[in-house]
């Protein structure tokens, strides 16, 4: 279990789920949605992300194991809503990896070295390796990144991999009511 948190924290620092409202634009699409397909310890599992402001505000909802979960990024902090069992719980915003501002700081931390192109979903992306260590373990991933969009994700660490593509991307308005936090 352990293996598959430290797992689950790197995909999440990797794909920037987690970041400060005042953080610069994350995302160069103003708005939309992206849906993403993981494949994770032999089940496929399915979550939508919505997004405004370039990324700034963000909802990721997910349905797995018979729950529906979502994460919602807005004013510098983050909610985990657990839409079954009717709570949230607040958490500071967590470092997350920008790649529309890479750093030399945030280089030299995850090791990110540019391994050139790769085409997901017809998108031209950008491909990276780099490590997160989180809880003692470090995972490797190969992040493909379109407009700061992490559009395929391979996620390895302690013997298990994830891996997590993009299917359907759509630009465009997004009914704000998906960045609210629900109060049951």
């Amino acid at each position: 279990m352990k293996r598959f948190i430290a797992l689950f924290s790197a995909l999440i620092v990797a794909t920037g789920v987690m970041m400060a409202q005042d953080a610069p634009k994350k995302y160069e699409i103003k708005s939309g949605t992206f849906t993403t397909v993981s494949e994770v310890m032999g089940q496929t599992i399915e979550s939508t992300t919505y997004f405004d402001d370039f990324g700034r505000l963000e909802t990721s909802k997910v349905n797995t194991f018979g729950m529906v979960i979502s994460t919602i990024s807005r004013d510098g902090k983050v909610y985990m809503v657990n839409h079954s069992a009717k709570q949230v719980q607040e958490m500071p915003a967590q470092e997350s990896i920008n790649y529309l501002d890479l750093t030399d700081e945030v280089v030299a931390k995850y090791q990110i070295k540019e391994l050139g192109k790769e085409t997901v979903g017809g998108k031209d992306c950008v491909k990276y390796s780099l490590e997160v260590t989180q809880m003692g373990q470090t995972a490797k991933l190969t992040v493909s990144v379109w407009c700061g969009i992490p559009m395929k994700t391979l996620t390895s660490a302690g013997g298990m991999e994830v891996t997590a593509t993009v299917k359907e991307l759509t630009e465009g308005d997004v009914d704000p009511s998906v960045f609210e936090v629900p109060t049951f």
